[in-house]
Order: structure tokens, then C-alpha cells, then sequence
């Protein structure tokens, strides 16, 4: 199963053809997210990091929302192969409890003073 930027094809990965011109997409920075349904950093997420109501002003740097070959994220192919796949785990709460796992572990690894 491939990342989003992947399966969409949009080259604003880190060292992908439109990285420059474009800038790197934050999905695919994403790096609490890395591993969420085995995808890499953001990259089975984008539309709990894009498509948030809390981060609804990234939703323009998605590169199939913001060439109009989507509306919205909910309308993208690989939102539906997603949803298709992962049914029940393929929510906001799945998402959401994953981050906070991550952000648990990552305050863990931190060394003490």
C-alpha cells in the first residue's frame, strides 16, 4: 500500500519533483504520524493533518485540492482506498490516539536533566 504522495503522485515529498518549486508537503513531514496503518510519517493520514477543521489552511497545500482535482479531501481517491481498507481503524479517534501514543514515546526517549 502506498503513502498518499505516492498514489497521488504530487512530487512535494521530501526530494520529489515539485519539492522545490512547490515546497515540501506537510503530510509527508509529518513525523508523529510515521507508522499510523503503516504508512510513512504522514503519509496514511493526509486527511486527519490536511483535512482537519483544525488545520483546514493546509488544506490548499495539497496538491490535488489545490489543482481542483478534488473539492475536498473526502473526495479523493485515496481517501476511499483508505476507507475501503481500514474501515473501522480509518478515523479521527484511531488517528488521534496514535499521536498521543507518539507523543508519550517521544517525551519517554527524552533524557532527564
Amino acid at each position: 500500500m502506498k503513502n498518499c504522495w505516492e498514489e497521488n503522485k504530487c512530487g512535494r515529498e521530501p526530494g520529489g519533483s515539485k519539492e522545490k518549486k512547490l515546497g515540501t508537503c506537510p503530510v509527508a513531514v509529518h513525523a508523529l504520524a510515521d507508522g499510523f496503518l503503516g504508512g510513512k510519517n504522514g503519509g496514511r493520514a493526509c486527511i486527519f493533518i490536511v483535512g482537519s477543521l483544525a488545520s483546514q489552511a493546509l488544506a490548499n497545500t495539497c496538491e490535488s485540492i489545490a489543482n481542483n482535482s478534488v473539492r475536498d479531501c473526502f473526495k479523493c481517491h485515496f481517501f476511499e482506498i483508505m476507507k475501503k481498507k481500514y474501515k473501522k481503524t480509518y478515523n479521527l479517534d484511531v488517528y488521534n490516539r496514535y499521536i498521543q501514543n507518539s507523543m508519550t514515546l517521544s517525551l519517554e526517549s527524552v533524557p532527564s536533566p
